[in-house]
């Protein structure tokens, strides 16, 4: 259904929680005209896309018995090893930076994120809202080198913030935040640094940072998951409850959320299939055929193909789309929690110059970059290779003899050209010539993408005069 994109997820294990939909108070005014009815839910579900990916894609990382289980809420889960062929709970992950990821819950009151100095490597902190805005970061593009403390407030609170005592104040629309840190790994030999560094990341309650008792909020009721409810009318249970989670409603989102009142889309209500007529019920589900048919279409066609390569660019804060919830939505379904582009770059490759998909049981490979064409990083740059074990589209790393899943700009021992070019070799064997060695990305014997990550991407690269070569036939 998709044929260049796929849900890529772009993080690793950040954690939301969800809580049962209590009664509303009052009563929802659901039409009774079908027209009506199917036009407000592909309206609604578009606008919703994200909360409900967003569901799916963290859900097992909260339940303790599940394979992709971090932690609590409000407790950093840091990474000890960088991913590798083994990493299977999120599809196209990232094994340069080991992830901490965690989720916070500011309902009952902010929370502060403290950092150490960190001037020997690049990190950054992301932090997205339940609409998948990227509406904070906090790292050495955004906020520097230096150790800090950062406050995180979530909506309608109206306790005192002293703005003096914070290096800054972070206000979220939502009172849930998915936090996804990345700490630049400089190979395997790094590692005990990152670890290092990651134990000097500190989360707290406003209460205990400043030598008081933290406030506590209710023990959540999880809702369990079922994928199947997001496609049909059922879906709009799982949007009450995220209404609730981001009151007061941003001033850009009051007049739609006010037409989805008439197919039962209202603050901390619940859901009752019963209060809906057959044809109602069937007309919702029509619209949401159609929002579904929406989204792929525009994610099919949601960045510009240079050279082979998908020149993504889809992410960002609420001001970013300008209300566009159509791109918001494709954006969730290409990358869900992928970085602005100005932070990082993630240019995806499916095919060679050609035109025909990546199969490392039919052809060798190699990039060359020129000198001038080396991807232009402030910080660093790296390929990493996927196979598509996860459904065909998107995969995971592939097992290889050498145990080498990326190239980037800080592996030991790449060989350059007399004219500082770089020339790397995507191929299923070893090559034969031992000078080229050095420069081999192992390909698996079947179809596979390449991901190229270009972190703090400089002019050239934001404003599209810098191209990455494409991947031809060796």
């Amino acid at each position: 259904m998709r044929k260049m994109f796929h849900r890529i997820l772009l993080w690793s294990g950040a954690i939301l929680i969800f809580f049962s939909c209590t009664p509303s108070p009052k009563d929802s005014p659901i039409t009774d005209d079908p027209s009506e009815a199917q036009r407000v839910a592909k309206e609604a579900y578009i606008f919703s896309y994200p909360f409900l990916m967003g569901y799916q894609a963290q859900y097992f990382t909260i339940m303790p018995n599940s394979p992709g289980y971090r932690g609590p809420l409000n407790q950093i889960a840091n990474d000890t090893i960088p991913a590798d062929h083994t990493r299977r709970d999120v599809v196209s992950m990232n094994g340069d930076t080991p992830y901490s990821a965690f989720g916070i819950d500011l309902r009952a009151e902010p929370l502060v994120l403290s950092v150490p100095e960190m001037k020997d490597r690049y990190y950054v902190f992301q932090c997205i809202d339940l609409f998948t805005h990227n509406f904070a970061y906090i790292g050495t593009r955004s906020t520097g080198t230096e150790p800090g403390n950062y406050l995180f407030v979530g909506p309608g609170y109206a306790g005192e913030i002293k703005d003096k005592d914070f290096d800054k104040v972070f206000y979220s629309e939502s009172q849930f935040v998915t936090i996804v840190g990345r700490t630049q790994l400089k190979g395997n030999k790094d590692l005990p640094n990152v670890k290092e560094v990651q134990k000097k990341y500190k989360l707290q309650p406003l209460s205990a940072f400043y030598g008081k008792a933290p406030k506590t909020a209710p023990e959540p009721n999880w809702v369990p998951l079922n994928p199947e409810e997001f496609g049909d009318a059922r879906f709009i249970k799982y949007v009450n409850f995220y209404l609730s989670m981001v009151e007061p409603f941003h001033p850009q989102d009051k007049e739609a959320l006010k037409r989805f009142e008439k197919i039962g889309i209202l603050s901390g209500a619940k859901f009752d299939s019963s209060n809906y007529s057959p044809e109602v019920l069937a007309a919702i589900n029509e619209g949401i055929l159609e929002a579904q048919d929406a989204i792929k279409k525009k994610a099919e066609n949601i960045a510009e193909r240079v050279n082979g390569w998908n020149m993504l660019d889809a992410f960002g804060p609420r001001e970013f789309y300008k209300e566009d919830w159509l791109l918001r939505a494709a954006a969730v379904m290409v990358g869900i929690y992928g970085n602005d582009k100005v932070e990082a770059f993630y240019p995806v490759a499916y095919v060679d110059m050609d035109g025909e998909t990546l199969d490392g049981s039919q052809h060798q490979y190699k990039i060359h970059f020129n000198k001038e064409e080396i991807p232009p990083a402030n910080f660093f740059w790296s390929i990493t290779l996927y196979n598509k074990h996860a459904d065909g589209v998107g995969g995971y790393m592939s097992e290889n003899e050498i145990n080498r899943y990326l190239i980037n700009s800080t592996t030991e021992g790449l060989i350059y050209d007399k004219e500082g070019g770089l020339t790397l070799y995507i191929q299923h064997r070893m090559p034969s010539q031992k000078d080229i060695q050095a420069n081999w990305l192992p390909a698996p014997a079947e179809p596979f993408y390449l991901m190229l990550r270009v972190y703090g991407p400089q002019s050239a690269a934001l404003d599209g005069t810098w191209k990455p070569p494409g991947v031809v036939k060796n």
